[in-house]
């Protein structure tokens, strides 16, 4: 009979960091090490904070009360307030006009028909490609004022976090659209119906940390060390180093970025794709209601997303921007892009921060081609002790689902590193 497992060390102490150490001790694992590079867990969802005030860079939503992610985070007794999903966008529209849809973040264009054409591979061209023209082109035009880089390099992954993987189709009836969802999955993925218009939204609800991201990593850091968890601030680990310490029985989990691995393995490392983000966090008063995301898809101006939250009592606003802008043009752009959505009851206060970051590591289809050899190469030389954290997954929710999978399949069946 197998000798059970041991050890599960995990490398990565943002939020999959913290999901993977719950979620193993959930299993039954007992002997957990967490180690995060800098001294604070959380990583890149961690937001600076001035005078208490948690500036963040892009918005982090949880899913409503039963979402996978957040039912693991209240297990270890953190707590979520739950608000309505409130979102916007703006969308190119013939004769040069926008499309203003409320409740929706996805894009909205005019399309004289809904057909899609089939999915023929998993490039973010490719995705583009299914839908009519009317759809395709915008979008096309869209994504290349946001990335600036070609989009048959970019994996379709990437559509989730650009909010490009959902598309509602005016012009045509919605009754057709729901009829035609329901009869296609393909459909199903590629359109949506916004609340607005039949009365309900798949995540009306979204959980919010009850004492800001801030306040919910220093309750897991409490958390995971009441579990016993062995959490390891500063600690930078090398790639070589984790192999050297792997013992018969043990389970890896690397949750930080994989570049470092690809050594490991052979193999030579993507490259980032994609120009960087302008991000200016302003204090703001709003009437409307809050969080509220809000997406502009015109593929003009700067501003390319809006998120306005609460922090300490005082509504923030952070305006993601393409290219910079100067103050009076930023200010400018923001209250025309909120100009419907009570925008009249905003009124900007005094910038917080301003900074230029490259973006989110969008998975390229070069880097989906090599990551799956490196997972391939490393479980040669693990075996069920190398678990993929499910760098290639769009949603938080499926890369739990991954880790708890590797998780359960390394105590089921520990294998000895090969030499």
């Amino acid at each position: 009979m197998a000798q059970s497992s041991t050890k599960v060390r995990i490398v990565g102490g943002g939020l999959t960091g913290v999901l993977a150490a719950l979620q193993a001790h959930s299993l039954g694992w007992r002997e957990i090490e967490l180690h995060e590079r800098f001294g604070e867990l959380g990583g890149p969802d961690l937001p600076r904070l001035d005078h208490g005030l948690e500036l963040r860079v892009r918005p982090r939503r949880f899913g409503g009360p039963g979402d996978p992610v957040r039912a693991l985070l209240e297990s270890g007794g953190l707590a979520f307030e739950d608000a309505e999903n409130r979102a916007g966008s703006i969308s190119p529209a013939p004769c040069g006009d926008v499309a203003v849809v409320h409740d929706f973040a996805g894009p909205a264009l005019r399309t004289r028909q809904i057909a899609l054409s089939a999915l023929t591979g998993d490039s973010l061209a490719d995705r583009l490609r299914a839908y009519p023209s009317d759809i395709a082109q915008p979008l096309t035009r869209y994504l290349q004022w946001r990335l600036d880089a070609w989009l048959d390099e970019i994996h379709a992954a990437a559509a989730v976090e650009l909010g490009v993987d959902q598309v509602f189709p005016t012009g045509g009836d919605v009754a057709d659209l729901a009829l035609a969802r329901r009869a296609c999955p393909l459909h199903a993925e590629l359109y949506a119906i916004p609340r607005a218009l039949c009365g309900r939204l798949d995540d009306t609800v979204v959980g919010v940390p009850a004492g800001g991201f801030t306040g919910l990593f220093a309750g897991a850091r409490r958390a995971l060390e009441r579990l016993g968890v062995s959490i390891r601030l500063n600690s930078l680990v090398a790639p070589g180093q984790a192999l050297a310490n792997h013992a018969p029985g043990d389970a890896l989990v690397w949750t930080a970025d994989p570049a470092p691995l690809f050594a490991l393995a052979g193999i030579e490392p993507t490259r980032r794709v994609g120009r960087s983000l302008a991000t200016h966090v302003f204090k703001a008063r709003y009437a409307g209601p809050v969080p509220f995301v809000l997406r502009n898809f015109t593929a003009q101006g700067a501003v390319c997303e809006v998120h306005l939250y609460e922090s300490r009592g005082q509504v923030l606003l952070t305006a993601r921007c393409v290219t910079e802008a100067s103050d009076a043009d930023l200010r400018r752009e923001i209250h025309r892009l909120m100009s419907s959505f009570g925008g009249a009851s905003l009124c900007l206060g005094e910038q917080m921060l301003g900074t230029v970051e490259p973006q989110e590591c969008y998975l390229t289809m070069d880097g989906a081609r090599k990551l799956t050899a490196m997972r391939i190469g490393l479980q040669r030389r693990f075996g069920a002790g190398f678990i993929d954290a499910g760098w290639a997954c769009a949603h938080e929710s499926e890369r739990l689902a991954c880790i708890a999978e590797g998780l359960s399949q390394a105590r089921e069946r520990p294998e000895a590193v090969a030499a």
